[in-house]
């Protein structure tokens, strides 16, 4: 090492700093003679949340956002094409109820269980704002659906669907 280099700086007097160093350093919170040296330690910057997980995240949304008013949507026209169905036609008859039972089935899966699926998603993958919303979600579509037609009815509609 060069002798310039090995040689330590004279410390500045207080008239040129306008301060005390014991006092601009004990104000700061450090130790007198430590002010001005540069932290050689790294930061650590969190990652960015992944992208995949937020476009499942609007994708799921999405299909319920628009799904569900679709499949009520749906509903709606199906059976108000079954009320014009001749009653003296066993066969248009049958067909206009099964009709109306997969139009309430898409309603179900796209009113309850897509939220439902994906609030169980957002708690497995630990997103708790995601997780919240879809709870939400649930609860407003369940609120309405069954507001609009009693679980044990809605259960007796699918079953006597399912059944044939």
């Amino acid at each position: 090492m060069s002798p310039k280099k090995r040689r330590q700086r004279k410390p500045r007097r207080d008239h040129d700093r306008g301060a005390a160093p014991e006092r601009a350093g004990a104000e700061a919170g450090q130790e007198p003679g430590t002010r001005g040296r540069v932290s050689r330690t790294p930061v650590v910057l969190d990652d960015p949340p992944d992208r995949r997980v937020t476009a499942l995240w609007v994708v799921l949304a999405l299909v319920w956002g628009l799904g569900s008013p679709l499949a009520l949507a749906m509903l709606l026209f199906t059976t108000m094409d079954a009320a014009a169905v001749d009653p003296a036609d066993p066969a248009a008859a049958a067909g206009a109820v099964d009709s109306i039972g997969t139009a309430l089935i898409w309603l179900l899966v796209l009113a309850l269980v897509v939220p439902a699926v994906s609030a169980v998603a957002a708690v497995v993958l630990r997103r708790r704002i995601a997780a919240i919303g879809f709870a939400v979600a649930l609860a407003v579509s369940a609120g309405l659906i069954f507001w609009a037609m009693p679980p044990a009815e809605l259960w007796d509609a699918l079953r006597s669907h399912l059944s044939g």
